[in-house]
């Protein structure tokens, strides 16, 4: 599901070992691949890490050494651009941009541009068109080596077709063929603009105050009147001190303030199959707000006895899920980590905690076909853990994760009973227990083959009338390999399966699978080929009831850099 990532704790620790070699290597071509997906949410097979954007500091401080003299190189030819272009199938165009600024010691600043659409019509179903375009303009500055300013300003349009009913269902409801009705009846378009700005002190001893402060503001407007804006202003602060047997410790501090401003009016016009009968929008009051979400997290991270400690608390204020109220929350935050087997095996284990809010620019995301005016709520969770990562030879490397999780106000969807078409959903939050077991492993041999299998099993325990979430698996499995051959043919292939899941009006949906592949010739450093395929077992899956995929998709295209001094 699509939401930024979480206020979480990271609780891994990363070991680097080897010779330092006073070369400055010739890097290859900056890429930022476009993912083209089918008319369908894609399942993506992800392992669930919790991961700070906060700088840690490190509790080892090791003796410091003589600076070495580097000799003088010659400056490489960079590549600071970065083009690709393709079309596919179902008229279906693909663009990547990315441009920024080379060499420099103070300041960085440039520009990414992606677009992926389909123009593709599904029999009984009629049109499924979707697009999503982006556009950032980002930079960076250092001021006397002391402190680091940065920005960026995001705009995103995004479109797509309640297009889940047939031709039948259309006659038989409503009394109409597709001749009759436009696209425009049932079309959603979305549009956000985000600005970001930070500011972080560039102090590396641990032993004196280091800060950062971020603000982000978003604006997203949207068919039927939907408009949700949103401040988020957030801070660190962290100061490393001394402990028993000389050993190190550094307390932090993060707070977050989230508010929401939201309106939805709706001028009488609704997606295609409304009931006004059952419910008379036209009369209904405009329904605006606003919402908010502070939170506090104290921590300190140590190590005693080869054991890694992160300690500390959540405090959350939910004034979002009800605006009239607000709730206060407690959470953990609590991660041991230790080393075994000469760092060959981390383990680690944990008690945290958090609150998430489920905003409209964040639910439309995770359902596409989601109703105007969604209710909106914050997730609640409580998480225990436990984590291992072995390091079983330097081409070899597996992971393992137990996650058990209680969870107030969970989200799932089902259908819109005020929509005739039955293909409008609307969200249902539920408390839920659940049980979360994965593995993968990884073989990577020295970048000419890699080769990845994985999986997780989910157990749900509700409350709910039909025993189980909606739209959500019992299981899921991935694997893929990537071959470089001589760094002119690039392969990638991936196999993904997806367990069947229970529907509205006790349908199961059937399991998903799927095989992707893309094949990429580097003509020379600077042009490349390829061809992107996606879905070759040609099923007909259904992630959401009502709502077919295209049986597959097909992307041919080039990549193009220009080399500049």
């Amino acid at each position: 599901m699509a939401q930024a990532q979480e206020e979480s704790t990271y609780n891994e620790s990363v070991l680097v070992k080897g010779s330092f070699r006073p070369v400055i290597e010739q890097r290859e071509k900056v890429t930022f691949p476009a993912v083209v997906t089918d008319t369908m949410t894609r399942f993506e097979h992800t392992f669930q890490y919790s991961i700070t954007p906060r700088r840690l500091n490190s509790i080892y401080e090791p003796a410091r050494i003589k600076a070495a003299r580097i000799l003088g190189e010659p400056a490489t030819k960079l590549y600071n651009n970065y083009l690709r272009l393709g079309m596919g199938n179902y008229w279906s165009p693909l663009a990547d941009l990315y441009w920024c600024s080379t060499r420099d010691r103070e300041k960085t600043y440039g520009v990414r541009f992606n677009h992926r659409s389909s123009w593709g019509t599904l029999p009984d179903y009629g049109k499924n068109h979707f697009g999503l375009t982006d556009v950032t303009l980002f930079g960076k500055y250092i001021v006397a080596d002391k402190l680091q300013l940065s920005t960026d300003l995001n705009y995103e349009h995004d479109h797509n077709l309640y297009y889940g009913f047939t031709d039948d269902k259309l006659q038989t409801t409503l009394g109409k063929d597709r001749d009759d009705i436009s696209v425009g009846d049932y079309k959603a378009k979305y549009n956000v603009i985000t600005w970001n700005a930070g500011v972080k002190n560039m102090q590396l001893d641990g032993y004196k105050l280091g800060y950062s402060a971020n603000v982000r503001v978003s604006d997203l407007w949207a068919s039927w009147s939907q408009n949700e804006f949103n401040l988020n202003l957030s801070g660190d602060i962290h100061y490393g001190f001394k402990m028993l047997r000389n050993a190190k410790g550094v307390a932090y501090l993060h707070a977050e303030w989230d508010a929401y401003k939201f309106s939805y009016s709706p001028d009488g016009t609704m997606p295609l199959g409304f009931n006004t009968a059952l419910y008379p929008f036209t009369d209904a009051p405009a329904c605006d707000g606003s919402r908010n979400i502070v939170k506090l997290n104290p921590y300190v991270d140590f190590m005693y006895n080869g054991l890694l400690f992160h300690a500390g608390l959540t405090t959350g204020w939910d004034g979002f899920s009800d605006p009239s109220k607000v709730f206060f929350r407690l959470f953990p935050d609590v991660v041991v980590s230790k080393s075994l087997m000469q760092e060959a095996l981390v383990v680690s284990l944990g008690f945290t905690g958090g609150l998430d809010a489920n905003n409209w620019d964040l639910i439309r995301k995770i359902n596409p076909y989601v109703c105007p005016g969604a209710e909106q709520r914050a997730t609640h969770h409580y998480d225990l853990t436990g984590h291992a990562r072995w390091t079983i030879s330097k081409k070899l490397e597996a992971n393992a994760e137990v996650r058990y999780s209680n969870l107030r106000d969970d989200l799932t969807f089902g259908l819109d009973g005020l929509y005739q078409l039955d293909n409008v959903y609307w969200p249902i939050y539920f408390d839920n227990q659940r049980l979360t077991a994965g593995a993968d492993i990884a073989f990577v041999n020295d970048e000419m083959l890699t080769l990845r299998f994985g999986g997780h099993y989910y157990y749900n325990k509700t409350k709910l009338a039909w025993n189980k979430p909606l739209y959500r698996p019992d299981w899921d499995l991935m694997a893929s390999a990537d071959v470089n051959y001589n760094d002119k043919w690039l392969f990638h292939l991936e196999g993904q399966l997806l367990g069947k899941m229970q529907g509205d009006n006790n349908e199961e949906l059937p399991m998903r699978y799927g095989i992707n592949a893309e094949v990429e010739y580097r003509h020379n450093r600077a042009l490349s080929f390829f061809l992107k395929m996606d879905n070759l077992a040609f099923q007909r899956y259904y992630y959401w009831s009502n709502y077919p995929s295209q049986r597959g998709l097909f992307i041919l295209g080039l990549t193009y850099t220009m080399p500049h001094k």
